[in-house]
This record gives structure tokens, sequence and C-alpha cells, in this order.
């Protein structure tokens, strides 16, 4: 079963490369905000699936605040998008 696990966190580390070239590229910027999201999710998940084999329940604690940075720096961007200021 680990080997399942290990298996699905190296896919998503593939596919967040993949997403990592619409980021570099992305023809607007909001395609770049959403890859560079996209990203952090998948981080995200790496990080509950290393959790889960190893047994480490440090790292759900990471994956936790780690998640809450990756929702207020997309919303910070949004709002500067938006505005064209952060208030």
């Amino acid at each position: 079963m680990i080997g399942v696990f290990l298996a699905t966190a190296l896919a998503l580390v593939f596919t967040a490369l993949l997403c990592s070239y619409r980021a570099f590229v992305g023809p607007t910027i909001s395609d770049r905000i959403i890859a560079v999201n996209v990203i952090g999710t998948k981080t995200l998940v790496v990080l509950v699936l290393i959790a889960y084999i190893y047994g480490q329940k440090m790292f759900i604690d990471i994956s936790l605040t780690y998640a809450m940075l990756n929702f207020l720096i997309i919303i910070i961007a949004a709002m500067y998008l938006e505005t064209g200021r952060v208030v």
C-alpha cells in the first residue's frame, strides 16, 4: 500500500513540474497565478502523503500551515490584480 502512495506522490510531483511550465510561460498573469496555486495544492497533498507514509504527524501541521499561506498569497495577488494595490 505504501508503494501506491509513493507512486501517487511521484505522479503529483511530475504534474507539478508540468504546471511550473505554465507558471513561467503562461500567456496571462491569471494563468500564472492559477498555476502557482495548483503547484501549492499539489505540494500540500504530497506533504500529507509523506505524513502518512512515514507516520509523522508533524508533516500534517506543516501542510496545514502551508495551505493557509497559499490561500493568503492567492487572495493578496487577486486583490492586487483587481485594484492595483494591497490594502
